[in-house]
């Protein structure tokens, strides 16, 4: 009977040790979960960092308002005049990425076709129909600007733009009278202004993104004069003050040079 008590508590001492070891940590099991360490410091990099280079292409808007002062017989006036057209060029830039954060920047130049022109006509006139004509012409266009966005899933950008904005600019100034063009002239000039928008990025593979934004241009104003012998009484001088603006909506797609995907979650095996 001794030995059996002796052999019964020998059993239970082995299980009250065994159970104290799980408890203490001292045995692990090899299937239970452990979580990573803390990372070192902020991640950075990622799929949209590094240099990029690609195509867009899309649509926008010309305004041109021309204040236009008094020019006898035209007295004083304004005009705004609209035109759209198509747009097409090429983008290049820089972004950091960190912590699903970026900021970066950003240069592109584009073809753009848009021409709007405005006539002043004389209705005290009783002879000749005489007019003014006054037309801005955007050719060209580019932009330097900062870019700051947020990523979701590692694979989608929103981003805000804004910076400098150029474009060539033709503004034309003409005159007539019995629907004949008496005289006319053209500056052409590269103006200097601002623009602002936003877009958004998707990653279409490891190195190529899918973009679409719209951005405003403001290329400022300009003055333009002529001196015509072709005005009643002699010599006169037409004087006349754009202020062209425009905005754009375009599609693209991106080559990222330096992307790379966020390294995969680890694997830990199964959980039980």
């Amino acid at each position: 009977m001794m030995k059996v008590l002796r052999i019964f508590a020998g059993v239970v001492f082995t299980l009250m040790s065994v159970s104290a070891a799980f408890a203490g940590g001292d045995l692990k099991d090899p299937y239970a979960y452990t979580p990573p360490p803390p990372p070192a410091g902020p991640y950075c990099g990622g799929p949209f960092s590094g240099f990029y280079g690609g195509g867009i292409l899309g649509f926008g808007g010309l305004t041109s308002k021309t204040t236009i002062p008094a020019n006898p017989p035209f007295a004083n006036a304004n005009l705004k005049e609209n035109d759209r057209g198509f747009t097409i060029g090429g983008v290049g830039g820089y972004n950091w990425q960190c912590n699903g954060r970026l900021i970066g920047i950003e240069s592109d130049i584009s073809y753009f076709n848009a021409d709007a022109v405005g006539t002043l006509n004389c209705p005290s006139c009783t002879t000749g129909n005489p007019y003014l004509s006054f037309g801005s012409e955007i050719n060209w266009y580019g932009t330097l600007r900062g870019r700051v966005g947020l990523l979701g899933y590692e694979n989608f950008l929103v981003y805000a733009t804004g910076g400098l904005a150029f474009g060539g600019v033709d503004h034309t100034m003409k005159g007539g009278a019995f629907n004949t063009v008496v005289f006319s002239k053209t500056d052409s000039d590269t103006q200097i202004g601002w623009t602002a928008g936003g877009g958004a990025e998707y990653l279409l593979s490891d190195h190529w993104a899918f973009r679409a934004e719209a951005l405003y241009v403001d290329l400022g104003s300009q003055d333009q004069s002529f001196t015509t012998n072709a005005c009643s009484g002699g010599n006169c001088t037409l004087r006349a003050t754009y202020d062209d603006s425009f905005w754009v909506a375009r599609v693209g797609l991106t080559y990222l040079f330096g992307g790379d995907r966020a390294a995969p979650a680890p694997d830990y095996g199964p959980l039980k």
